[in-house]
């Protein structure tokens, strides 16, 4: 059974409510519990979800659903979750492409980074910048000297994917085409298996995006190919790939990772934050969940408390509007 299809297997198997205990529903609003995800179905987010989903429903005594709801940039989603009555029967699954970096790039978004609250994080994974299998380079070095023989014959310049305007995937490439002067035209997608089916037809050259075992097999398979990756050291999933610092041309792009976590509205009351938290903790703490996760090539990291969650997503939202400024997107 393919990543995708045991994902939604395990999906399948346990979105229906359990019972939980009787304070916890006494608090609990009855119905079901919404998970919305910002990427279309069969995506890496998208597995998380439904790897979590299960878990959720238990600890709530609802039946859980989740909604993929793909389009600009993800801020539809966050949009969605916002719009919803704070009381725990909605939760976004994102990352800071849609919470942090949408409101910066994207002039109709209204909503503020500070919106949201982070309940706890799924997986957070280094970067990789793919490319189709046929390019002629196989690691950030050769691609350099490409892309500048590319553009001293006046040939059209390499072209690269991402998830969306302002994603993290797109400042992260663009800073990458900084640090080695180069060019390349971004092309913006819906979503990711989209772009995946352009990059591995040639229809673009070049992707950035996490490392994870849907990713993995594509490359085992010689459907497209690793130039580099994000991590401080090589990885086992790419071991022939060289870390961003090694290459000659681009070591000052740094290491640059990607969380998704679950979210609610900051709205929420601190007392109904705390009990969603504790059922977020304690699903991600489920031996089925991490098997789950770690299947599609995630790892959940250790549980943080609210505040050391508050922490993390403050920190980490410095430096990303540190980088959305440095690469100069201009808000379309």
């Amino acid at each position: 059974m393919n990543i995708s299809r045991r994902a939604f297997a395990l999906w399948g198997m346990g979105a229906a409510s359990f019972t939980v205990a009787p304070h916890l529903r006494a608090q609990t609003p009855s119905g079901h519990l919404t998970i919305l995800v910002a990427q279309p179905a069969g995506g890496v987010t998208d597995i998380f979800a439904r790897a979590v989903a299960p878990a959720l429903g238990r600890g709530l005594g609802r039946v859980a659903v989740v909604e993929n709801i793909s389009g600009a940039s993800g801020s539809i989603a966050a949009n969605r979750l916002l719009a919803a009555v704070p009381d725990g029967s909605t939760l976004f699954v994102g990352s800071p492409s849609e919470t942090v970096l949408a409101p910066l790039t994207l002039r109709a978004v209204r909503y503020k980074a500070t919106d949201f609250r982070l309940l706890g994080v799924l997986n957070n994974s280094p970067l990789a910048l793919y490319a189709r299998s046929d390019l002629p380079a196989n690691n950030l070095d050769e691609l350099v000297a490409l892309a500048r023989k590319r553009e001293g014959s006046g040939n059209r310049p390499l072209s690269y994917g991402s998830t969306g305007q302002g994603s993290l995937f797109h400042l992260v490439t663009e800073k990458l085409l900084s640090a080695t002067g180069i060019q390349a035209t971004h092309v913006p997608y819906r979503g990711g298996m989209p772009m995946l089916t352009d990059l591995q037809g040639g229809s673009i050259d070049l992707t950035m995006l996490p490392v994870d075992a849907l990713l993995g097999s594509m490359v085992s398979g010689g459907r497209m190919k690793v130039l580099g990756v994000s991590s401080a050291q090589r990885l086992a999933r790419f071991p022939a790939a060289a870390t961003f610092d090694e290459s000659r041309t681009a070591p000052s792009v740094g290491r640059p990772s990607i969380w998704v976590g679950l979210l609610v509205p900051a709205a929420m009351s601190e007392s109904a934050s705390a009990q969603m938290h504790k059922v977020v903790t304690d699903a991600l703490g489920d031996a089925d969940v991490r098997k789950a996760i770690d299947a599609a090539g995630g790892a959940v990291p250790s549980p943080m408390s609210l505040l050391e969650a508050a922490h993390f997503y403050s920190a980490d939202t410095v430096k990303l509007q540190a980088l959305a400024k440095a690469v100069h997107i201009q808000p379309l």
